[in-house]
């Protein structure tokens, strides 16, 4: 069955399309395997060659795959095929066979088929198509064999040429190339250039030269060494057969001396009598252990060598010593190592001045490549210094209270110095007493000044936050450092019990009233408790603000939250006194408050009240009667209480009244106009007690019927005097009248003509007795009810 099968496979895909059958292998192949051949394979006549197949199992499960030839020419064969091997999910496996060429082959390209099919589905078929080419055996070979060593110097171009002669019996066209690790730079001396590589076309028994060149770059921090360098191999391929020949060269480095100075430190600045080092560090960048030869030279700024002075590894000039350490003159460096010397140079005892040296550095048989470079010292006096600060209390100051601080100084500086200190800014409401004292203090040394001391004010608020700068002054009166100081008043809880009331009523129930006050300086808090030495029932009436917890009839403690400074706010509690007690007692009550910020601080009132046994206690149920003792008692309280109030209202309401009627007198008398106004005849109040008034009178406009009242009136209004002598009047007795009938005038006021108004006497004097008294006219009102006004009346 199986021989059936692949005789299946081979047939069916020369009846089908291929196009088709190459697009459904590879839909289904894809998911299964994946395919790597070669492309194409050389050999000769009468070989055999190997080939390779990669096959990759993507499927899920093994596969087992099988490799059969499905075409070879007739000069090739195949060997060792059919192949099979099985292949876990996603592994690889290369399958090898060979292919052999007849003796007899012709030299021509071939193609050959191979088909790979898998166990797990029969429809999976690959096709692998391979060029197999026959071809003629080559024979190239260069005139040199092995390894050639060629030594050469830096930055040189090297120009390279070897023979290659070709023993075959066809003509070659043959491709050179060359190929290196190193990066050094090369390229061709031949006219035939395709991209990096060279050719020619060499007949049989013919030979030619292969020129290159190489350019040899600088030795650098010691590379290449000395006879070291890179390797090049120069290959040549057949056209015929693809068969190589190489040829390998080595290009070694001659001796290289030299040496540089890769870091120096930067000038020195020393102070007065001061010693110091500068660092330079030195390397040998030859390719051959030496030596390095080291000397100084004392020059002035432009480098120009001072007089009388020789280039030597010490000397000294101007008070400057200077000198070399760590040369090691007579140790070898290797190649591409350094080392560090050091020049040490001492300043004279002066507060100015500066040397410049110049250090000469060479290696041992190369001194025309001698290295230099300059340094310089200079001297100069620093006045620094740094200044630091302990506290004690700074963080929680009270008001008109101190804190202390400890400050020391470090003389940073390279010569002494003297320190003072000075108050910078300082936050309002602190105070800072500095110490007078001026320290002097070394270079490196350091001192401590007396306490420094930092006030609040009396009226500094709670948590209030400050900051008090501190400055150090040198010797020259400059700033040369500073502290700032943080600073924070603390809360100072006080408060104070006023105002006390105590009372127990007549069914023993204590009530405690009690102002309490803030204090301090702060914005404060209180958790208020009541205890007690008897257990009784009581609690507090806490305020509107308070906080308690929900649900309790009688609180026994509560809080209260943001009270000012200041500030005052009353607790009220009640106890109620043991009523079921054998023996008289006293029951004392503690009332707690404890501040939001020291809550470990109370303050406590106590509170007591004495209470009777029950033996003592008076019996239930007894009528007593009314107390009129008690009931007098209160209303004398109730009167003390509101008298004063009631008598400021009463009087209060009469200057309001008074004055309301006054006002309406003023507007009433306002009205009335200067020709309207009559002055009353001494003699017109007796007019009231006439018998003969009459009651009521129409009243007409004066200004219209003037003349019918005076017709209709004058018989009752005016008499005739009588006949004998009235006896005068007294004059009290004409003021008095005046006065009392002033009231009915201003509100009946009579109206005149203006002739007989002018002719009315002024004063209050009788008339003589025979002269009659003249007629007036005058205007009344339909008279009230109710009779006229009182004129005391408010």
């Amino acid at each position: 069955m199986r021989s059936i099968g692949l005789i299946l496979l081979m047939v069916l895909p020369l009846l089908c399309p291929p196009s088709i059958a190459d697009m459904a292998s590879h839909g289904r192949n894809q998911e299964t395997m994946g395919v790597t051949a070669q492309e194409n394979v050389i050999l000769h006549q009468n070989e055999t060659v190997s080939a390779y197949v990669t096959l990759h199992n993507k499927a899920t499960i093994n596969q087992d795959f099988t490799i059969s030839p499905l075409a070879f020419p007739a000069p090739l064969s195949p060997v060792n095929l059919p192949l099979t091997y099985t292949l876990v999910p996603n592994h690889l496996q290369q399958f090898v066979f060979g292919i052999k060429a007849d003796a007899s082959a012709s030299f021509s390209s071939y193609q050959i088929q191979l088909s790979i099919t898998s166990d797990i589905d029969a429809a999976i078929n690959h096709t692998v198509t391979m060029n197999v080419t026959v071809a003629p055996y080559s024979n190239l070979n260069f005139g040199v064999e092995g390894l050639t060593a060629l030594t050469v110097d830096e930055n040189v171009r090297t120009s390279v040429a070897v023979n290659l002669s070709n023993n075959g019996i066809y003509q070659d066209n043959v491709t050179y190339s060359l190929y290196t690790q190193s990066n050094w730079n090369w390229g061709w001396n031949m006219a035939n250039q395709i991209g990096d590589d060279a050719y020619t076309v060499l007949s049989p028994d013919t030979l030619v030269y292969v020129y290159l060149w190489v350019d040899v770059p600088a030795v650098e921090n010691g590379m290449p060494l000395l006879q070291t360098g890179p390797r090049f191999t120069l290959t040549a391929t057949s056209s015929l057969d693809s068969a190589t020949t190489s040829w390998s060269f080595d290009l070694l480095m001659n001796e290289k001396k030299n040496v540089t100075i890769d870091d120096v430190d930067e000038d020195m600045i020393l102070a007065p009598n001061e010693d110091g080092r500068l660092n330079v560090v030195v390397r040998n960048v030859g390719n051959s252990p030496n030596t390095v030869n080291i000397s100084l030279q004392g020059v002035d700024e432009a480098g120009n060598p001072l007089p009388n002075l020789q280039q030597a590894d010490r000397f000294n000039v101007n008070g400057w010593t200077v000198a070399l350490f760590g040369g090691l003159e007579y140790v070898e460096l290797l190649p591409n190592e350094s080392r560090t010397i050091e020049i040490g140079i001492q300043s004279p005892n002066e507060f100015s001045g500066e040397i410049f040296v110049q250090i000469l550095v060479f290696a041992d048989g190369a001194m025309l490549t001698t290295r230099s470079v300059q340094v310089k010292a200079s001297i100069q006096r620093v006045s620094s210094g740094n200044l630091s600060y302990t506290q004690t209390g700074c963080d929680s100051i009270l008001p008109n209270q101190s804190c202390d601080a400890t400050l020391d100084v470090i003389n940073t500086g390279n010569s002494y110095n003297s320190y003072a200190l000075r108050t910078g800014s300082v936050t309002d409401g602190f105070t800072v007493v500095l110490p007078s004292e001026i320290l002097l203090v070394q270079a490196t040394q350091s001192k401590t000044w007396p306490l420094v001391q930092i006030y609040a004010e009396e009226q500094a608020s709670a948590f209030r936050l400050g900051v008090a700068t501190l400055e150090l002054l040198d010797d020259s009166g400059m700033i040369v450092g500073s502290v700032e100081i943080p600073l924070k008043v603390a809360p100072e809880i006080k408060w104070s019990f006023r105002n006390i009331e105590e009372q127990v009523n007549a069914n023993g129930r204590l009530s405690i009233a009690m102002e309490v006050r803030n204090d301090g300086n702060a914005v404060d808090g209180l958790l208020v408790q009541l205890q007690s030495s008897h257990s009784t029932p009581m609690g507090f009436i806490p305020p509107d603000s308070a906080i308690y917890e929900d649900g309790v009839e009688y609180p026994r403690s509560f809080e209260i939250n943001d009270i000012p400074l200041g500030a005052n706010f009353t607790i009220r509690a009640w106890v109620d006194l043991p009523q079921d007690q054998n023996s008289n007692g006293t029951v004392f009550i503690n009332t707690s408050i404890r501040s939001r910020f020291a809550p470990e601080l109370p303050f406590v009132h106590m509170s007591q009240g004495d209470y009777l046994g029950m033996v003592w206690q008076p019996a239930e149920g007894v009528d007593e009667g009314f107390n009129w003792s008690s009931a007098f008692e209160t209303t004398m309280n109730y009167v003390k209480a509101w008298a004063f109030i009631v008598i400021s209202i009463v009087a209060a309401g009469v200057i309001i009244y008074k004055a309301i009627i006054d006002r309406d007198r003023r507007l009433s008398e306002q009205a009335i106009l200067p020709y309207q106004q009559i002055n009353p005849d001494a003699n017109d109040w007796m007019d009231k007690f006439r018998d003969n008034d009459v009651d009521s009178i129409e009243a007409t406009s004066t200004a219209t019927h003037t003349g019918e009242a005076r017709s209709n009136w004058d018989p009752m209004l005016v008499q005739t005097s009588p006949s004998r002598q009235d006896p005068p009047v007294e004059p009290l007795l004409v003021e008095a009248a005046s006065i009392i009938l002033g009231k009915g005038t201003e509100e009946h006021p009579e109206v005149l003509p203006a002739s007989q108004n002018t002719n009315q006497p002024q004063d209050s004097v009788p008339l003589p007795s025979s002269q009659q008294m003249t007629g007036f006219v005058q205007t009344t009102e339909r008279s009230s009810p109710h009779g006229p006004p009182d004129d005391l009346e408010f």
